[in-house]
């Protein structure tokens, strides 16, 4: 064996070992770990005094004003516990605002922030102006399922928990299940696993809740909040659970653009908690250090092992194959039925699914960029 076939291997080998962990070993591990059972309150009430449901909200439209208005009337009607709704609005017009307040109801309040100052800011002032033991986040664009919140109350009641993850999923609406789809159902069985086992790594923005004491003002600039203060639970000793019951409902990607936004963001946001929170790769110090690293460091290098990959095994086969594999590979690329082109979707069928993987890789791509320059300031519309 000469000493390019065995740098070969030795990378091929790494490449598909991180592949083969990161997203299929892992999960599986996570999975066979036994349940925690929750622990039952000891002469304390499950029911919170009052409840306050949060949302930052940076709208750029009159649709975008609508939805929002709709849903917080849909939460005032349909949340049977005490509660206020508070809206943060964030760099927009009084147009917000004046269709807010015509709702008259005393449990809406309003608080509107002079200039564009960023998600963090804007749920920092939210949280001030809030007056329940229990904060509910939930962002603009999603359904709250009637008896969701509820369904969050009571996961919370345990003593060990501090916060609970609502359950997010992605809706196709009319077209095809895409790729899109069908991974956030695999990182949403993941976290219902980790919190199974622990805690959660993460909530979504769309929807979660936490006990008011265990809140702590976000720094500005952060870009996900809903990894930032599950992490600041465990940090205080509490688990971060996990409720199927608790359901919004997004629309899934439109196109590969929007979805490539998102996810650049996201990512960044990843790379920004581990510059602002070096102690989650402690594991002395984050107890939830090996889910962490699987779960959020690992796929962020998932770039690098394909590059691991595909450098291993251009120095194992020889050039003719090389040829006929991207060949095959740029068939399968284009190959997709065009009767399907205009209800499918983005990540539907192969061409599609290719495509839609590719994008995911350039945003893990574009997001370590961002993280090199420190470039930060990508929240967008909510």
């Amino acid at each position: 064996m000469t000493g390019a076939t065995l740098i070969g291997a030795v990378l091929l080998g790494l490449g598909a070992l991180h592949v083969v962990y990161t997203y299929a070993a892992y999960p599986w591990l996570v999975s066979r770990l036994p349940r925690r059972a929750p622990k039952l309150p000891n002469q304390v009430t499950t029911t919170p005094n009052l409840l306050s449901v949060i949302i930052a909200a940076r709208v750029n439209s009159q649709a975008q004003i609508q939805g929002l208005v709709g849903k917080v009337r849909q939460l005032l009607g349909t949340v049977w516990l005490p509660c206020e709704v508070i809206v943060a609005v964030d760099g927009s017009s009084g147009a917000l605002a004046t269709a807010l307040e015509a709702s008259g109801d005393p449990r809406l309040r309003i608080v509107t922030l002079p200039a564009s100052s960023g998600k963090a800011v804007a749920l920092n002032q939210a949280v001030a102006a809030a007056s329940g033991d229990v904060l509910v986040f939930t962002d603009v664009r999603q359904d709250i399922q009637p008896g969701s919140i509820e369904d969050l109350i009571r996961s919370l009641a345990s003593p060990d928990v501090g916060a609970v993850a609502g359950s997010l999923v992605l809706s196709a609406g009319n077209r095809r299940e895409g790729l899109y789809e069908r991974y956030w159902q695999f990182e949403r069985d993941l976290r219902a696993r980790e919190a199974a086992w622990d805690s959660a790594i993460g909530v979504s923005g769309a929807l979660y809740a936490l006990k008011r004491e265990l809140w702590q003002p976000l720094p500005t600039g952060l870009i996900l909040d809903d990894v930032w203060v599950p992490f600041q639970v465990i940090k205080a000793g509490k688990r971060v659970a996990f409720s199927q019951q608790a359901t919004a409902i997004d629309q899934g990607a439109g196109s590969d653009a929007g979805e490539l936004a998102r996810k650049v963001r996201t990512l960044t946001g990843n790379y920004q908690l581990l510059a602002w929170m070096p102690w989650l790769l402690n594991p002395w110090r984050n107890r939830v250090w090996w889910q962490f690293v699987s779960h959020k460091v690992m796929r962020l290098m998932t770039p690098l092992a394909l590059a691991c990959v595909v450098v291993g095994g251009a120095m194992l086969l020889p050039l003719t194959a090389l040829v006929v594999i991207a060949g095959l590979l740029g068939l399968a690329f284009i190959a997709r039925p065009r009767r399907h082109s205009a209800r499918g979707g983005p990540g539907v069928g192969v061409s599609g699914g290719l495509r839609s993987a590719a994008v995911l890789v350039v945003a893990l791509v574009m997001a370590a960029l961002n993280a090199v320059r420190g470039r930060w300031d990508v929240w967008s519309t909510q």
